[in-house]
């Protein structure tokens, strides 16, 4: 989606501006929250997501784990191989691709992934009075329409290139 060109209105530049502090601020809090409520389960924020997404989704390869969460195969596969030592996920092999194994969750794999899920939900029963709930959908909205914007920009020279320029 193209980002719609508007004359400058230093108003909505602030407002912008303001958003994507609070956002920033808000994306450093959930990480810590989340490090914070798991860290019983001794997980990280990535692995949480890969146990989340393969509880979800069922046994994925690594190729197809990667383009869900819009990640490298190399970091996939460092994310997993922790979750495999503390046996929360298993290798099995994959009737589509000789050479490309499915991981799937282990029974303590999916118990954990309950209780990530049970705390979490927790935590989203207490935020949820926060607001009114059209309020927080037409919040979360916006915040969608940056991102999707921000995506579709071509990546921005880096900060050496554009010194060597002037």
């Amino acid at each position: 989606m193209p980002i719609p060109t508007a004359p400058s209105d230093p108003q909505a530049m602030f407002a912008v501006s303001s958003l994507i502090v609070v956002a920033r601020r808000l994306a450093e809090e959930l990480d810590a929250t989340a490090r914070h409520l798991h860290a019983g389960d001794q997980l990280t924020v990535a692995e949480r997501g890969l146990l989340l997404l393969l509880r979800q989704s069922g046994a994925q390869t690594i190729p197809q784990l990667a383009a869900r969460r819009e990640a490298s195969r190399q970091y996939i596969q460092q994310t997993l191989a922790p979750l495999g030592v503390r046996g929360l996920i298993a290798w099995r092999d994959n009737p589509r691709h000789r050479r490309s194994k499915l991981a799937e969750l282990t029974p303590e794999g999916t118990a954990t992934a309950r209780r990530v899920m049970a705390r979490e939900g927790e935590l989203l029963r207490s935020l949820s009075g926060l607001d009114d709930p059209a309020r927080l959908l037409a919040a979360a909205e916006v915040l969608r329409r940056l991102d999707e914007a921000l995506r579709a920009l071509p990546p921005a020279p880096s900060l050496l290139a554009a010194q060597a320029e002037g």
